[in-house]
């Protein structure tokens, strides 16, 4: 009988102590893993960063095609910003207990 490694009360209490360790909930030390598996695919796909005039380039070219007002996307920038600065603090809390 197989067991699933997500209800197994040990991998439940690993979870919670790394997550009391690095100083965040079990739910978001999870979400931090979930978002360095996204961002190693979108670093697989071999895609590049985008310069500023690129940026701008492309966000003309969507003008009429997305209903979103620039305050929005400002908005949405900032919390992209805040969420990438948490997930980095997480990593290095890692990185100093030796677990990343």
């Amino acid at each position: 009988m197989a067991i699933s490694v997500k209800d197994s009360e040990g991998v439940k209490l690993l979870i919670e102590k790394v997550a009391k360790a690095v100083g965040v909930s079990p739910e978001e030390l999870i979400e931090y893993y979930e978002w360095k598996a996204n961002l190693e695919k979108l670093e697989k796909t071999g895609m590049k960063k985008m310069t500023r005039e690129e940026a701008i380039k492309f966000l003309q070219s969507q003008k009429g095609k997305r209903e979103i007002s620039e305050e929005e996307a400002i908005e949405l920038y900032y919390e992209v910003k805040e969420e990438i600065k948490k997930w980095r603090l997480i990593e290095k809390r890692l990185k100093e207990l030796g677990l990343e």
